[in-house]
């Protein structure tokens, strides 16, 4: 019998002269293969173990060919990814596949028909249709991600997402107040039903959900301190009415990460803003009694749930043009509070405390602009302090 080396079949010469190996696949399937030399078996054993250890599909051939694309999209979301996320990611991901792969031409193909000329001929058309790098970047995460899986499954071979091309998402530069429009609205808008939440908004940087979920019980007037715990959340019905309108409802859940739920100090602004707000809630307490369910909300509607979204953004956009303050969306009021620190140079690492980012990387990059004219203005310092000899 020859020698054999590590990982290989059995060898041996048969009594005709010809030589023999035996080997298992990964299913304990025994196969063997015959040549004239011990070499030619070699070769014929390699080729046939690389050929036998193809990862095929664990469905027979005929359940592959009727699978869809979108079918296993749709089952990859459910069954592998409901359980494993927040329900915000999920809820994006499942609007993600409603909206551009249910129901499309790439979305009825057959799953192992799908190749990666079909997706960057899909993501080309996406861009071209108008959608920003960043809404197909998305697609693509939910696409690679159901393809990852069936690869693991031996669904597929590989993933054909990965050798797509997408461009990189432009950068936002966000329209934020300066700090005249700011002073005009402490000083002139305090009648403004909105007045609170949007002073409240620019003088914490608290993010829209973040201060929509925000509670009396975690403003402390006594130290002047605001907790950011929670985040309210848009989350979208999963079953249809009758009409096959799908209705979303606000619920308030824990932030996405760790570093969101921090302290923000209360300015002074802030806490006659507070203040204000709450001897308004009072008086629809006892106004609205009748109707009014208290949840502890700080920003409420007269029955004291959460405030109607649509609503409120009309209300935010009239106050804005009624003050002649630049419309900037309401995200944008924590751009401006992050501005207003860096170029009053409070240090990078307290803004990206203050705004609950994950890393000082994330507010490094959203800010290079300002940072930028900080540097600009350093040196323009510099060669003041040095006229005529140089920097």
């Amino acid at each position: 019998m020859g020698k054999r080396s590590n990982g290989e079949g059995t060898i041996c010469k048969r009594k005709d002269g010809r030589w023999c190996a035996a080997f298992y696949d990964e299913k304990y399937v025994r196969h063997f293969v015959y040549g004239k030399t011990q070499a030619e078996v070699k070769k014929k054993l390699k080729e046939k173990r690389n050929e036998k250890n193809v990862e095929k599909p664990v469905k027979d051939q005929q359940e592959q060919q009727d699978l869809t694309f979108q079918e296993w999209i749709e089952q990859f979301l459910v069954n592998y990814k409901k359980n494993e996320i927040k329900i915000t990611t999920y809820e994006g991901y499942i609007r993600i596949y409603r909206k551009h792969i249910k129901d499309t031409q790439i979305g009825k193909a057959a799953l192992d028909q799908v190749t990666t000329e079909i997706l960057q001929a899909y993501y080309n058309d996406k861009l071209n249709d108008g959608y920003n790098s960043k809404t197909v970047r998305a697609i693509s995460i939910v696409i690679g991600a159901a393809l990852n899986m069936a690869v693991k499954l031996k669904m597929l071979s590989e993933n054909p997402n990965r050798y797509t091309s997408i461009p990189k998402k432009k950068k936002y530069e966000a329209a934020v107040l300066n700090v005249e429009e700011v002073r005009r609205i402490v000083k002139e808008a305090k009648a403004e039903e909105i007045y609170p939440i949007v002073v409240t908004t620019v003088y914490t940087g608290m993010r829209k959900g973040e201060v929509m979920a925000l509670k009396w019980e975690n403003v402390d007037f006594q130290s002047r301190r605001i907790y950011i715990k929670n985040s309210l959340c848009r989350i979208g019905g999963d079953q249809p009415d009758e009409k096959g309108r799908r209705h979303a409802r606000y619920e308030i859940l824990e932030p996405k990460t760790k570093e969101s739920i921090r302290m923000v100090p209360m300015v002074d602004e802030v806490y006659d803003a507070l203040m204000l707000q709450k001897e308004r809630q009072e008086s629809d307490k006892q106004k609205y009694r009748e109707i009014y369910m208290d949840q502890g909300l700080v920003f409420a509607d007269m029955c004291g749930d959460y405030l109607p979204q649509r609503q409120f953004m009309d209300k935010y956009h009239a106050f804005l043009e009624k003050y002649d303050i630049t419309d900037i969306r309401f995200h944008d009021l924590r751009h401006t509070f992050a501005t207003l620190l860096i170029e009053s140079d409070v240090s990078m690492k307290v803004v990206q405390e203050l705004l609950g980012h994950s890393s000082i990387t994330t507010s490094m990059d959203i800010y290079t602009h300002v940072s930028d004219a900080k540097k600009e203005q350093a040196l323009a310092c510099l060669r003041e302090r040095n006229v005529g000899g140089g920097v």
